[in-house]
C-alpha cells in the first residue's frame, strides 16, 4: 500500500493505481505494409524510456510469425509472413512514462513529481489468456481460438517440429511455431505459424514439441 495520495481501485475492491505502481499505458499505435512474398520480414521499431517495461501487441491481416526482442530503449517487432499474400500488421506499444497534462480533468503525479495518470491515460488492462498452461490439447501450437474483433497477442514461442530431411541428401530440419493473431476486419483468429514450414516430403523422424503455454491476448478495438 502506498504511504501517501490517491488509491484507486477496481469494482472487486482489489488496488488499482497506487503513486507507487505506475500503470503501464499505450505509447504507440503503428502499422507496416507487410510484403506479398513468403518469408518477407517487416520489422517495426519503437524507442522507449531507458529502465522502463515495454510490451507489444501485434496483429495481422495474414498469417505470420511474430516475435519481439529489446535492445538497450529500442523494441524491435519481426513480423515474417508466413503466406505469399500482402496485408498489414498493426503494433502497439505498452509502456510506462510521463503523462501529457490534460486540457481538463483528473491528473496525478508520483513522489518525484511525475504525472503518471490523467483521464485521458490508456492504461493496460484487460488482458486475456488463452488456452491452458500444461495442457497438450488446449496450449502451445494447439490454440486455435476466433475471437470477435480487432485482438493482438504478445509474440512468443509456442513450441518446436524437428526432423531428419533425406530427400536431397540428408540434413536435419527445424521450424519454429509462434502464436500469432490473424484478424480478417471483423473477427481474429489466435493460433500459431512456422518458422520455415511445415516438414517436406522425404522428411523422417518427425518430432512435435508443445510448449504447452497461454497466448496473452488484447482487445486492439478499445485503444484505436
Amino acid at each position: 500500500m502506498a504511504d501517501w495520495g490517491a488509491l484507486l481501485a477496481t469494482e472487486n475492491g482489489a488496488p488499482f493505481i497506487t503513486p507507487q505502481s505506475i500503470p503501464l499505458a499505450l505509447f504507440s499505435r503503428k502499422t507496416a505494409a507487410i510484403s506479398a512474398t513468403s518469408g518477407a520480414v517487416t520489422t517495426v521499431t519503437q524507442t522507449f524510456t531507458a529502465d522502463r517495461p515495454i510490451i507489444p501487441f501485434v496483429s495481422c491481416t495474414v498469417s505470420c510469425v511474430v516475435s519481439y526482442k529489446v535492445s538497450g530503449t529500442t523494441c524491435t517487432v519481426s513480423i515474417a509472413n508466413a503466406t505469399a499474400a500482402g496485408g498489414t500488421a498493426y503494433v502497439y506499444f505498452f509502456t510506462i512514462f510521463a503523462q501529457p497534462l490534460p486540457e481538463w480533468g483528473i491528473a496525478i503525479w508520483d513522489e518525484q513529481g511525475t504525472c503518471i495518470l490523467t483521464n485521458e491515460t490508456r492504461v493496460l488492462t484487460d488482458i486475456e489468456a488463452v488456452g491452458t498452461n500444461g495442457s497438450d490439447p488446449a496450449g502451445g501450437f494447439n490454440i486455435n481460438t476466433t475471437k470477435p474483433g480487432k485482438y493482438g497477442i504478445v509474440p512468443a514461442m509456442s513450441g518446436l517440429v524437428t526432423g531428419v530431411i533425406t530427400s536431397g541428401g540428408t540434413r536435419p530440419y527445424s521450424s519454429q511455431y509462434f502464436f500469432r493473431a490473424t484478424w480478417n476486419g471483423s473477427s481474429t483468429v489466435l493460433s500459431s505459424a512456422l518458422t520455415n514450414g511445415p516438414p517436406p516430403a522425404g522428411t523422417t523422424n518427425v518430432t512435435y514439441h508443445n510448449m504447452r503455454n497461454q497466448v496473452y491476448a488484447l482487445n486492439l478495438a478499445s485503444y484505436d
